[in-house]
Parts: C-alpha cells; structure tokens; sequence
C-alpha cells in the first residue's frame, strides 16, 4: 500500500498542456527525419543491389556449369550402381515362381520307361530260350529243329 492515498489536484493541469505542447513540437522534428531516414535506405538498397547483381550474375554463370557436369557425372558412375542395386534388391524380395515342367523331362522319362521295358522283355525271351535250350529233351534228341507249338487237347494246333 502507498503512503499517499490522495489523488493531486486537477489544479496543475498548465503542466500537463506544456508536457503535451513539448511531445506535438517534438513529433512534429521527428517526422521528417524519419522520412529523410526511409529514403536513405531506399536509395542505399538500390546501391547495394545494383553492385551486388554483377557478381551474383558472375556466380550463377560459374556455378550453373558446375552443376550440369556433376549431374552428367552422377548419371554415368552412382546412377547404373544405384539402379543394380535396386534391381538385385528387387528381385530378392520377389516371389519365387514355380517351375514349370516341360514336355523334355516327359519324353525322356517316357524313353526310360520304354527302354526298361524293352530291356526286361529280351531278357525274359532269352532266359525262356535258354531254359529250353538246356533242359528240354526234344531239343537235345533233335537239335537242328525249332520248336514247334505241339496240337493242344483238342487236336488243334495252337499259333502264337
């Protein structure tokens, strides 16, 4: 709490109209040099940028071959190993295909199976053949002779 409680008195307002006078006498000084200030600066960007332009101009000229050549050299050395490694990438992450048979693995499976087969019927005529040859005792009493299928029961003969 202040000590004093009590408002001055109205009295003294030819103070207050000076101070009022002093601050309209004041702006009124300030005012053009704040607009003498404005047009300083104008006129000192305007400097600064008309010599400044030349060397930003030279900078860009310089600078604009520059980066065409770093572009051309990106293109033909990290381009191609950026590009092969997305591509190796690419196909690690893909789904494996199923394999597709073709009729080669059939028809050779199919000759296989033919040959075995041929194989095991002119093994089984030979044994047949052998096994007449040594234990049969037509063909020892008449060597020179074929055999013959012999008339079945009902006196037919029989063809095979």
């Amino acid at each position: 709490m202040s000590v004093s409680t009590k408002k001055q008195p109205v009295s003294s307002s030819n103070g207050l109209r000076d101070r009022v006078a002093q601050a309209g006498s004041f702006a009124g000084r300030t005012v053009p040099l704040a607009q003498n200030a404005g047009t300083s600066v104008r006129q000192s960007a305007g400097t600064a940028f008309a010599k400044a332009s030349p060397a930003v101009d030279a900078a860009r000229s310089w600078a604009a071959p520059q980066l065409e050549q770093s572009a051309h050299a990106i293109t033909d050395t990290i381009a191609p190993a950026i590009s092969e490694a997305l591509i190796t990438a690419a196909q690690k992450i893909d789904v494996p295909q199923p394999k597709k048979r073709g009729r080669s693995g059939l028809v050779a499976g199919a000759v296989a199976l033919t040959a075995a087969a041929g194989a095991a019927t002119f093994a089984a005529i030979r044994m047949r053949r052998q096994n007449n040859n040594g234990f049969g005792a037509e063909s020892q009493a008449q060597p020179g002779l074929r055999d013959e299928p012999g008339p079945d029961a009902d006196g037919h003969s029989r063809v095979v």
